[in-house]
């Protein structure tokens, strides 16, 4: 498992490199007004890419931005972990409910972080064993409650960072994508392949998801 942001020295390039790439999706936030829904995927690697959307969510909290990290990847979850977290109730349990989805009952299933400012929603304890297809109409009304959760609830607009199942892993990423307000493919330096990055990214488009950029990371 790789470490997170808070594991690193302050200084380091690498901790330089994930806020250089915060302040870019800062700078390119369409509207300040709204709260932002980015979504990272990959073509194949969800362990690096995983660890990316954790360090990307830290980078948001640690600059005052209230944010929530949503554990998209139901079949195969692990964030918690990395936040020392136990695997509670979460977005599988919320999606699998009838009752309309508000923000007082998200926020029932968001867990604090040891980092200010970042809570954590869980993948949950439903079974998904065919993932997010069934309950695609959902999400929408989803992303509209933790949006609101953190505009009336925290009092200002946040960011929303999605860490989805790899692309070619099945639809889920392609149906997140549709809905957020800007997708990132994970390129993992010396493992994705050209071919695998060429397939993922083509999905993506003809789900008409919004891609807005190539993230370079080490395995």
């Amino acid at each position: 498992m790789q470490p997170l942001l808070s594991d690193y020295d302050p200084g380091s390039a690498y901790v330089e490199a994930v806020f250089s790439l915060f302040a870019t999706i800062r700078l390119n936030w369409e509207s300040q007004q709204r709260s932002l829904a980015l979504l990272l995927t990959s073509p194949s690697h969800p362990e690096e890419q995983a660890t990316v959307a954790a360090n990307l969510a830290i980078a948001s909290a640690q600059s005052g931005l209230p944010t929530v990290l949503i554990e998209a990847h139901v079949r195969h979850p692990g964030l918690g972990q990395r936040f020392g977290l136990s695997q509670g109730p979460g977005l599988s349990d919320i999606l699998l409910q009838e009752e309309t989805v508000t923000p007082q009952q998200v926020s029932r299933y968001l867990a604090p972080t040891f980092v200010p400012h970042l809570w954590l929603l869980s993948s949950g304890t439903g079974g998904m064993p065919h993932g997010l297809a069934p309950y695609a109409a959902r999400l929408p009304e989803l992303l509209r409650s933790l949006r609101r959760f953190l505009e009336e609830g925290q009092g200002q607009s946040g960011l929303l960072v999605v860490h989805g199942a790899p692309v070619l892993e099945g639809a889920d990423a392609s149906l997140l994508g549709a809905y957020v307000d800007q997708t990132f493919l994970v390129v993992v330096l010396g493992r994705s392949t050209r071919t695998a990055t060429k397939k993922a990214s083509e999905q993506l488009q003809r789900a008409r998801a919004r891609l807005s950029g190539v993230i370079l990371t080490q395995g």
